[in-house]
């Protein structure tokens, strides 16, 4: 006989339980019945979803191939500042690696013993020359300590005008 537990009752039952500690014998029962079982959240939906296809409009979600630029329901408009645009692009990544090679992946004010994390620095700063943005000889590696000492470091430099 089956029936169908209403919200109110199950409140009262969760209300009931409230507090309370199993006994050590409901949890060496609970205990025995769940041996060899390795269940978990992960097994429990990927057995619900066992069977199901997803429909062609959701794999071309997945791929997020033509939900580009104003198609992407995350559109805003445009609003990628023009700095993130030119770091996150071809050239400037071309750039850091040919400084890198030219200066032998080492820090040039103190070499090897400096430490590995390096940086690819202008030396003319980024902002106030943007026309020597990719000029290979506008920029130098340095390592994260030595680069933080520099003058134009995190935009310490005043604009010129």
């Amino acid at each position: 006989m089956s029936y169908k537990i209403t919200e109110e009752t199950r409140e009262k039952l969760r209300l009931s339980h409230l507090g309370k500690k199993p006994s050590p014998e409901a949890l060496k029962k609970l205990s025995e019945k769940m041996k060899g079982r390795k269940i978990t959240w992960a097994h429990k939906i990927s057995a619900a979803q066992k069977g199901m296809h997803n429909s062609s409009k959701t794999e071309f979600k997945k791929g997020h191939k033509g939900l580009v630029g104003e198609k992407n329901p995350s559109w805003r408009g445009g609003i990628t500042p023009i700095n993130t645009k030119i770091r996150n692009s071809v050239e400037y990544q071309l750039w850091r690696k040919a400084v890198f090679e030219r200066d032998h992946y080492q820090c040039i004010w103190g070499g090897k013993e400096h430490g590995n994390k390096l940086h690819a620095d202008h030396i003319k700063p980024f902002s106030e020359y943007p026309e020597l943005r990719f000029a290979i000889d506008n920029g130098r590696t340095l390592c994260e300590e030595c680069h933080r000492k520099t003058d134009t470091f995190a935009g310490k430099s005043k604009k010129i005008n």
